[in-house]
């Protein structure tokens, strides 16, 4: 086998372990009273985990509460395959940059939660990607507006907690206005955390989360990024009244949510870990993680990897890049994290055979059909005998196009989860 296919297995197999319905299944039993005292049930999925997690919770419903349930379930993701048993309403939106089936999707949450009264327990299943799936711009901002904002703040480099903070002051529906259109009743949100350190208010923007950041924070950070000026006109005055206490400031404090963290990055490297231990690899799960720039993170795990003289090992890292545009190219922040990698293992000529694979544990890796990209032999013998141009890619952000040519890239589709990106490092 070789060493991309080692990885991918182990892809894989992490993949079928963390699968978001059994883990919510497994989850619920610590919240059974809550069912039992419950009058009626409202259950809502938000995320690229959506369909998976609200097969799980319906599967513990369908036993002993299948009656208390209101209505039909709600489901939003993003465009994915379907092949629930059960009967819900599932709301394809737009991911990642929200449209007018973003819109139309948040209109219909609040609707369905404004149903609820006091003696009700709402259940959100929340997962990565909900930010652009629910999308709600605040009055006076049109949807071209939050799109332009949107846009700025992803090319900006600017992390997600630093996006977040903007799109809580410009929504209608996040930064816990979402839990507020569901008082009084009792909610509880069990979340699958694509969020480096799990942020709580970071994921999916915090629909259900009371929010500390203000707008004077959400203008300081586009400001940081020197892109206040640069945002449209009504969200640079939404803001500056939000400031001035002509707007409503999102909810500081709850006192009938209850919100747990079920599965996230730290959780997927782990399962990684102990899967590759048990094919008798030796794995190192590495304590940090990577949070910058893609091309600089890439080579901080090369120098790392290249000071390992043992053979037969398994470096499992993980995180969310950033990526700087600078160019008009095809990628996302995994292949682009790759196609550093290369750089860096061509620049020192090594000999050892090392394995990189990076990708997104959704399946999806910035605007492409790609999951992520492989650096391995047969990548770098495939390179050297092309005509490419390492550097012209790199700055031109077009690694998908670079790993394409080399049969290099990863492409697994939608895998039902959203925990960040992996890393699977294999030397041989």
């Amino acid at each position: 086998m070789s060493l991309r296919d080692i990885a991918h297995s182990l892809f894989q197999e992490a993949i079928s372990y963390q699968r978001p319905s059994v883990i919510v299944n497994n989850s619920l039993g610590e919240f059974e009273g809550y069912f039992q005292n419950a009058r009626r049930i409202f259950p809502i999925a938000i995320g690229k985990a959506s369909v998976e997690m609200m097969n799980g919770l319906l599967d513990y419903l369908d036993k002993k509460y299948k009656t208390k349930i209101h209505k039909k379930p709600l489901v939003i993701s993003n465009p994915q395959e379907n092949n629930s048993p059960y009967d819900f309403t599932h709301i394809i939106s737009s991911h990642p940059t929200p449209n007018a089936s973003s819109v139309s999707a948040s209109r219909n949450v609040l609707g369905y939660v404004s149903e609820s009264s006091e003696d009700d327990l709402v259940v959100f299943l929340i997962s990565g990607g909900g930010s652009s799936l629910l999308s709600y711009p605040a009055e006076g901002i049109s949807l071209d507006d939050k799109i332009q904002l949107t846009e700025l703040l992803l090319s900006s480099g600017c992390n997600i907690n630093e996006i977040n903070t903007v799109r809580k002051h410009v929504s209608q529906i996040k930064g816990g206005r979402l839990n507020s259109a569901a008082l009084p009743s009792k909610t509880l949100s069990l979340v699958i955390s694509d969020v480096i350190n799990d942020d709580l208010s970071s994921i999916a923007s915090g629909p259900t989360v009371a929010d500390q950041t203000t707008y004077s924070d959400a203008i300081s950070v586009l400001k940081k990024y020197d892109i206040f000026d640069k945002s449209p006109q009504s969200v640079q005055n939404y803001l500056r009244d939000g400031l001035e206490g002509k707007n409503l400031e999102t909810p500081k404090k709850f006192s009938n949510n209850t919100i747990k963290v079920i599965s996230s990055n730290i959780v997927f490297r782990q399962t990684l870990t102990e899967l590759a231990k048990a094919k008798n690899f030796d794995a190192v799960n590495l304590s940090n993680t990577f949070e910058g720039l893609a091309i600089d993170d890439a080579e901080r795990l090369y120098n790392q990897v290249s000071r390992i003289s043992n053979s037969n090992i398994i470096i499992i890292s993980g995180g969310e890049t950033l990526v700087n545009l600078t160019g008009n190219g095809m990628g996302g922040r995994n292949q682009e994290f790759a196609l550093a990698f290369l750089r860096k293992y061509i620049e020192e000529n090594s000999k050892q055979e090392i394995c990189l694979y990076s990708v997104g544990t959704d399946g999806i890796d910035g605007p492409t059909d790609a999951a992520g990209a492989i650096v391995d032999i047969d990548t770098i013998n495939a390179y050297k005998s092309s005509d490419l141009n390492l550097e012209s890619f790199l700055s031109n952000n077009d690694s998908y196009n670079f790993f394409n040519k080399l049969n290099s890239l990863v492409q697994t589709g939608p895998t039902g989860t959203n925990v960040a990106d992996i890393q699977i490092t294999v030397i041989k």
